[in-house]
């Protein structure tokens, strides 16, 4: 079977930070389909991430980390002034660690090279065209519109002007990465119709492939009490903090009329600790971080329903995911939906509101059992089983390795 030679920004466990389950269950499904992969990252400390290192390897992943701090430096950013790259992509290029993943491309002969967002893109490219070794390209996020979307989002007049100053070289960048790539893997089918709608991508270039979902136990379902409360989990990244901030003002507003909680995890909590004892008032309470994902997996169980309130970023919300894979039903807004309406319908599979009016109106839905958790639950768990495991997206990557390996052969 192939042998695929995987580069990706950062280590992919463990993977309940930070959008790393995306990685790590792709990596994990391909090798279950016979491939040999080859991993490399940049990474802080090799030694304090040893565990997580030895975890992969044991895997049957071959694990080749680099150390390096990616972290943002503000002299990174000065000298970033001079150079053509963004400031967001050049800090992860060291001549050092291309040196020694061109020795593993040597050793290793791999029948193509993966790489994951487009940080890690130029290792790649260099090496696709000195070897000729077919590159894949997967988008995760577009990283022009989260610059935009900062941009647009900043008070600062600094930030502001640094925004624009680094989108201009970030969508310049991203395209021409996207040109030298001999497949590009979008995993929303927004961003796939953008890229060749608005930003005219040679479609036979673009592929459309969902992350799959790690279906666990429907836990939800096991659990016959609930507290009569919804719940929210997030990391401290800055989409989730606006989007959090705009919910809960939306919550406030309603919370008089409703005879529900409102309950947030996650790190998301730090950023609103000065308004912790005010937010009681509202029927809003911070909850902190909880570092087991099975402890916290049986907490979110105990809730009615997931509300994932998002306003702004790009791809789509793991959290969604997350909550689905227990069968915990979920609500969403518009901008948390389209990114996977392709494959969940909109007031069937997951509730969908805009505003406090239609947010409102599904709760009291709820309340008066006109809306069936427990049927939306079951029917969502089932549909994931059937149709979107991480083994049937694994089986679309391996397409496109065929695909791209027989137009290299003939």
């Amino acid at each position: 079977m192939f042998k695929i030679l995987i580069l990706t920004p950062q280590i992919p466990y463990p993977y309940w930070f930070y959008g790393r389950s995306s990685l790590y269950f792709l990596i994990k499904s391909l090798l279950n389909k016979g491939l040999e992969i080859h991993l490399s990252f940049p990474i802080a400390n090799i030694k304090e991430n040893e565990k997580n290192i030895e975890h992969l390897k044991s895997l049957g992943i071959k694990v080749y980390p680099f150390e390096y701090n990616t972290n943002d430096r503000v002299s990174l950013l000065i000298k970033n002034i001079f150079e053509e790259d963004p400031f967001k992509i050049k800090k992860y290029w060291n001549r050092t660690y291309y040196e020694m993943i061109e020795n593993i491309c040597i050793s290793i002969k791999p029948d193509i090279i993966q790489v994951h967002t487009p940080h890690m893109f130029k290792y790649g490219a260099l090496l696709s065209k000195k070897y000729n070794i077919p590159i894949i390209l997967r988008v995760q996020d577009i990283v022009h519109n989260q610059v935009k979307t900062f941009k647009e989002e900043v008070r600062n007049p600094l930030y502001k002007f640094i925004a624009g100053w680094q989108y201009g070289k970030t969508i310049k960048y991203e395209l021409k990465a996207w040109k030298q790539a001999n497949k590009i893997i979008f995993i929303t089918k927004q961003d796939y119709d953008y890229a060749i709608n608005k930003l005219q991508i040679d479609p036979d270039k673009c592929v459309y492939i969902y992350d799959g979902i790690n279906l666990k136990d429907n836990i939800y379902l096991n659990k016959k009490s609930k507290k009569k409360a919804f719940v929210f989990m997030a990391s401290d990244q800055k989409p989730n903090v606006i989007s959090l901030k705009w919910f809960i003002n939306i919550w406030k507003r309603i919370s008089n009329k409703i005879n529900f909680e409102f309950h947030v995890y996650g790190k998301v909590c730090e950023s609103f600790e000065r308004e912790k004892n005010a937010l009681k008032n509202f029927k809003i309470f911070l909850n902190g971080y909880i570092d087991n994902p099975d402890e916290l997996h049986t907490t979110l169980a105990e809730y009615l329903s997931f509300i994932s309130p998002t306003i702004q970023g790009s791809g789509y919300r793991t959290k969604i995911f997350e909550a689905m894979s227990i069968g915990l039903p979920v609500i969403s807004t518009e901008f948390d939906y389209k990114p996977i309406e392709p494959l969940f319908e909109e007031n069937k599979d997951i509730l969908v509101f805009n505003n406090e009016e239609e947010l409102f109106n599904i709760i009291k839905m709820i309340e008066k059992n006109e809306l069936t958790l427990h049927d939306i639950s079951s029917k969502v768990h089932e549909k994931i089983r059937r149709e979107y495991t991480w083994e049937k997206t694994a089986d679309r990557f391996v397409d496109v390795y065929n695909d791209l390996l027989s137009k290299k052969g003939g």
